[in-house]
């Protein structure tokens, strides 16, 4: 089923990659051993450069003491901060003392609202000597329901009339109306 593996042979993108590879190893090793005179170099770039040649008598003076690379700025002293200054830096005033807290007196916020009706009125049916009926339906649910029949254990239906159906919800006593939409 499957064929002894054969090694592929290297391309030309493979032998510059290796060529590419072998190159920066060896810069990094080169760089490596070049360290302390890089160090001697950098002390060199830093010491000042002359134009013109000095008289021997300056020469001689100046090889005794080593000129500084660089010397020491002068500068005045920091003014005085200012007492605006200063407050911004300092802690913030202590928090006010609490409030008595006056007590809250509970809210009766009355018997909650109905929930949506869970059915939509999709008609009415009508029979000779019956009860008007209204048609209902959910996503999982039809039913045909009339006066007095209560729905799912919360709905009462109170009348079913020509424009729609007026329902009672039970647990707060709520009613609430259904009408046909306009076709």
């Amino acid at each position: 089923m499957s064929e002894a593996a054969e090694p592929k042979a290297l391309g030309p993108r493979q032998y510059l990659l290796a060529a590419g590879l072998a190159a920066a190893v060896a810069a990094t090793m080169w760089a490596a051993q070049l360290e302390d005179e890089g160090a001697e170099t950098a002390a060199g770039l830093a010491a000042p450069t002359r134009s013109a040649p000095r008289p021997a008598a300056q020469a001689a003076s100046a090889s005794d003491a080593p000129a500084p690379a660089w010397s020491l700025a002068e500068r005045a002293p920091w003014p005085e901060a200012s007492g605006t200054q200063l407050a911004a830096w300092s802690p913030p005033p202590p928090p006010p003392p609490p409030v008595a807290a006056t007590p809250v007196t509970p809210v009766n916020p009355g018997p909650p609202p109905a929930p949506p009706f869970p059915y939509q009125l999709i008609g009415r049916m009508e029979e000779a000597g019956a009860p008007a009926q209204a048609l209902l339906a959910s996503g999982n649910r039809s039913l045909a329901a009339k006066a007095g029949d209560v729905i799912d254990g919360q709905w009462r239906v109170d009348s079913v009339g020509p424009n729609g159906l007026a329902l009672t919800w039970l647990p707060g006593q709520q009613t609430q109306t259904l009408t046909f939409r306009p076709s």
